[in-house]
Parts: structure tokens; sequence; C-alpha cells
């Protein structure tokens, strides 16, 4: 079983990842760092560069990869849904956990994360209230169709969300 972590940006799919796959006992896939060793630039150059296609190219590729290798936690990047292949292989993979916050904490939490320039490129142009926004309601439908359990992530620890992710999975699945 492979348990995938969705949503925005800043939302914590990382941070919650790392300590889901560590209570679980399983491997951890970050997929962003995975797809930056991979090609050998950050994801702001790949968009910079090479443009939004090049990315998610290499960020399907580096998901099936992960989801070739279970049990394990899984936490591609927020725009994973765009791609109705990469959602109907992460269905299929395992339980998929829809991780949710409000946009004023997911501005905070990018302003106050040194990677978001090099990981988290404008996808818009717009300011980053904006930008969050209107790409969290553009992808809203996406991540409530593949999402298997939904767990918000406004003022928690890690250990209380993965404490409720834990509760929400498959009995006998773990």
């Amino acid at each position: 079983m492979i348990v995938t972590l969705i949503g925005s940006r800043a939302t914590g799919k990382t941070t919650v990842g790392a300590a889901l796959a560590a209570r679980l006992q399983w491997p951890f896939h970050d997929l962003d760092p995975l797809i930056e060793e991979t090609v050998g630039l950050s994801i702001a150059d790949m968009f910079s560069r090479h443009g939004e296609s090049y990315f998610r190219a290499a960020e399907q590729a580096a998901l099936l990869t992960a989801l070739a290798h279970g049990p394990a936690v899984v936490s591609p990047g927020g725009g994973i849904v765009l791609n109705e292949e990469n959602c109907a292989a992460i269905a299929a993979a395992g339980p998929v956990v829809w991780l949710q916050a409000d946009v004023e904490t997911i501005v905070q939490r990018l302003s106050a994360d040194p990677l978001t320039q090099a990981r988290r490129p404008s996808l818009t142009g717009q300011d980053v209230t904006s930008e969050v926004r209107d790409v969290l309601l553009a992808r809203w439908s996406l991540y409530e169709r593949v999402a298997t359990q939904v767990v918000k992530t406004e003022n928690r620890t890690p250990a209380s969300i993965v404490d409720e992710i834990v509760a929400g999975l498959p009995v006998g699945g773990v």
C-alpha cells in the first residue's frame, strides 16, 4: 500500500509525510527534491528554462517511480492532480490524503519557508495571496475527486495530523 498526500503547496505534505512515514516505518518519497536531483535543476529553473510542461513530465516520471515501490508514503507537488493519469495512479496505489489549509495559513507558511523561491515558482504572476486563492480554487474539485481522506492542518502539530491520518487508514492495511 502507498499513502499519497495531496494538497496545495505549503499545506504540510513534506513535514507530515516524513512524520507519517516514520510512524509507519515506511520509506518516504518527497517528489520535489527527487525531481530536482534527477534533472539537476531547481524547480524554479525548470519552469523558467523549459516551461511547466517539462516539469510536469519530470514530475510524472518521479511519481510513477515512487508508486512502484511500496509500502511507502509519497508527497507530490500540489499540481500532481492536473494530470488524470497521475490521479488514476495515486488512487490505484492506496489511500489519498488531502491536506488542507486556508489561504492565509498557506501564504504565511510560504513567506516563512526559505525554499519558496527555488521550489515554488509563481504559477500565475499574481501577488502571493491572489495566486494561492486562485490556484486552490482551480484545483479544489480535482483534490476532492481523488481524496479518500481530508485532513485540516491549520494550527496543528504534525503528530496530531499523523494520528488522524493513521486512524483513517484501512484496517489491516498498515
